[in-house]
């Protein structure tokens, strides 16, 4: 399984624009452009200009060894995370659900102008976007790897609370998983295991989804209602649940939920926003109590002449009522308080009442979420209804009421994609519009919405030839990979291993390009450790290769053609080897600067010498060792000097006192490894 990163919307998503050539002469007239691409609707293949920014060149910094052109930066939070939705659960909710606003395809156009003159232009591959963040200490490691390697490979659900978590019967609880992996499986299965007091249990699954959508956020109802708990004829104590796919392969982790066997006067839910895109519920045990703050608008008026007692000079004109609640949580754990911050820090906030979700605002400001030496504790909590209560009534749920009949059809179409970007050759309805059975008129006060699965209205994908033929596929990616193989044995190192992308693995509906990139993040994807432990040969150590070397010469040979190169410096002989300082000298043995697998005759005085030349950039280390005949002669750290970008160190090969003088047939291995 590959997995792919994605955006954070709610921490810095900056972009470089690469500056314009630096030999332009007169740099005052360039404008850096950048136009965000964003898809028409949920699912749609179709992109539209969101907006297009436009920056000023950071000016170039002259520094002592040349001059930075760093080009223009462009911050895209605010714009992308206006772009997104939270998908808030709905009350009642049960199996799995779509959520459509939660991530976000997009992609971005750039170009550069000198006085109007575009002279730079490049498409970005698409990526994605989430509305979610990770805290700012730990962003900067993450930024990359938080879809990839902390929730894809862990297999996590979006949210920060702690498993085993004890609950109520009457609790909703909601779990949210990403569809961030390729292949994205076909079928979506929620499976449950129920224990029970006779310490039996009880294997099933709760829900089933057949449409899966790649880059998805799906919300999973996993409370003791929703999955259909009241109904077991056993004591429930608890369940875990989990996701399958259509093979029975465990997709996520294993949450566990376990039913509070206390007894409780009162009981309150709070539903909120997490900061990973999820929604979580906090249990309430403690003591609480509602108020209404009413403010009235007063008015006077003229008094009646026949000063009747029940006339009233000052009237109310208008009543609203704001209600407050003021609750404990009940007893605390350390981790539950520092849990707690989310709340704090949530943009959504609900009251779980007897017929919907109300929303909240916390009137709270201020949270000790540590204090030492506290033990078991709890928090007191005051929240502020947002709507204004106006009237009072107590009412029954209305029920025997027949609607006039309605139902949903297509209004907007798409081509369904895979986790890969290609298409599935079936046709999805991305969005619906309520309509009346009798006259087939449009529900005027319904919205258009998109076609979610576990919604109402929600129609199933169908094959279309439409859908047969993806635009864009990637051609074949062939290339060693750049870790090597551990573990091999003695006399034996390990190789790179050959990472292929297949063609057509990818697809696109946007460009070339954008295949290809993503073609090229599966590759980099794969190029790891284990994947080199797994698919990698191990060699034979090269300090030990064979090689026919002619009478009176000895072979030369180093693992970094590009930073080592050998000279002969004797007064008494023409130059050879293959340094630039040799270049263009005469002779049998000057050969071109960096090449490797080289023949030389054997020194013949004391005093001769050969100089290897180590290059790389300056005040940085070097570890040489020297092997002949696979024997290691030489390990020294060097310390490259000199001036420039490119420095040099000399190395002495043998001098008046030589380490060893190599002899005729002698094999040379120069090994260089960076510190």
């Amino acid at each position: 399984m590959i997995y792919f990163p994605l955006k954070l919307a709610l921490n810095p998503i900056v972009i470089n624009i690469e500056a314009a050539d630096p030999l332009l002469p007169d740099r005052a007239g360039l404008q850096y452009f950048l136009k965000i691409m964003i898809p028409e609707f949920f699912l749609s293949n179709n992109f539209k200009e969101l907006v297009t920014l436009e920056a000023s060149e950071i000016p170039p910094e002259v520094m002592s060894q040349g001059t930075i052109y760093r080009g223009a930066y462009f911050e895209l939070e605010e714009q992308l995370e206006g772009l997104l939705t939270r998908t808030a659960p709905e009350f009642g909710q049960t199996g799995i659900r779509a959520c459509d606003g939660l991530v976000s395809p997009f992609y971005l156009e750039a170009w550069i102008e000198d006085n109007g003159e575009s002279i730079y232009m490049k498409t970005l591959p698409v990526d994605h976007v989430i509305k979610a963040g990770i805290d700012e200490i730990n962003f900067a490691e993450y930024k990359d790897h938080f879809f990839t390697k902390f929730v894809g490979e862990g297999k996590r659900f979006l949210t920060w609370a702690s498993n085993d978590k004890r609950v109520h019967v009457d609790q909703p609880e909601f779990l949210y998983w990403l569809t961030n992996g390729s292949p994205i499986p076909t079928q979506l299965n929620l499976r449950c295991r129920v224990e029970f007091a006779d310490q039996t249990n009880e294997l099933f699954t709760a829900a089933k989804l057949d449409t899966v959508s790649a880059m998805t956020v799906y919300s999973l109802a996993v409370g003791y209602k929703a999955l259909g708990l009241e109904e077991k004829e056993n004591q429930v104590i608890g369940w875990r649940v989990w996701l399958e796919d259509q093979a029975g392969t465990r997709l996520t982790e294993i949450r566990s939920y376990w039913l509070d066997q206390d007894y409780r006067r009162q009981v309150r839910f709070i539903l909120f926003a997490n900061s990973l895109g999820g929604f979580d519920t906090l249990y309430l045990t403690g003591r609480g109590e509602e108020s209404v703050k009413v403010v009235r608008s007063i008015s006077d008026r003229y008094p009646d002449y026949s000063y009747l007692p029940s006339y009233a000079e000052t009237v109310i004109n208008a009543t609203t009522g704001e209600r407050q609640l003021t609750v404990s949580t009940g007893w605390l754990t350390k981790e539950s308080r520092e849990y707690l911050q989310e709340l704090l820090l949530s943009k959504e906030v609900y009251y779980v009442s007897e017929r919907a979700f109300l929303p909240l605002i916390p009137a709270f400001d201020e949270f000790r979420p540590l204090v030492d030496d506290e033990d078991l504790i709890g928090r007191q909590l005051s929240f502020r209804f947002t709507n204004p209560k106006r009237n009072f009534s107590r009412l029954p749920i209305l029920t025997g009421v027949t609607p006039r009949g309605t139902a949903w059809r297509p209004k907007a179409t798409s081509c369904l994609l895979d986790g890969n970007g290609k298409r599935t050759g079936k046709m999805a309805a991305a969005l619906l519009e309520k309509y009346y059975l009798d006259d087939g008129s449009r529900v005027a006060e319904a919205p258009i919405k998109p076609n979610i699965p576990g919604t109402e209205g929600y129609i199933p994908p169908m094959i279309s030839p439409l859908c047969a033929v993806t635009p864009y596929l990637n051609t074949e990616i062939s290339r060693q990979g750049t870790f090597t193989k551990q573990g091999c044995p003695s006399g034996q190192v390990g190789g790179t291993a050959l990472i292929v992308i297949p063609a057509e693995t990818y697809g696109s509906e946007i460009s070339q390009a954008d295949a290809q990139a993503k073609a090229e993040a599966a590759w980099q994807a794969l190029n790891t450790q284990a994947y080199a432990n797994s698919n990698g040969a191990c060699e034979i150590s090269p300090e030990l290769y064979m090689v026919s070397v002619p009478a009176g010469h000895f072979h030369y040979r180093t693992s970094d053609q590009m930073s080592v190169s050998i000279q002969y410096g004797s007064p008494s002989e023409a130059s050879m080897g293959n340094a630039w300082s040799v270049q263009g000298g005469g002779g049998s043995y000057v050969f071109p600067q960096f090449s490797n697998g080289l023949n030389f005759p054997v020194a013949v005085m004391y005093y001769d010498f050969w100089t290897l030349w180590i290059s790389g950039p300056k005040n940085t280390q070097r570890r040489v060792k020297i092997y002949n005949n696979g024997v290691l002669k030489i390990n020294k750290v060097i310390t490259l000097n000199g001036e420039g970008t490119e420095l040099v160190n000399v190395f002495w090969l043998n001098n008046t006192t030589p380490v060893f003088v190599p002899a005729s047939g002698d094999k040379l291995y120069i090994s260089l490894e960076n510190l």
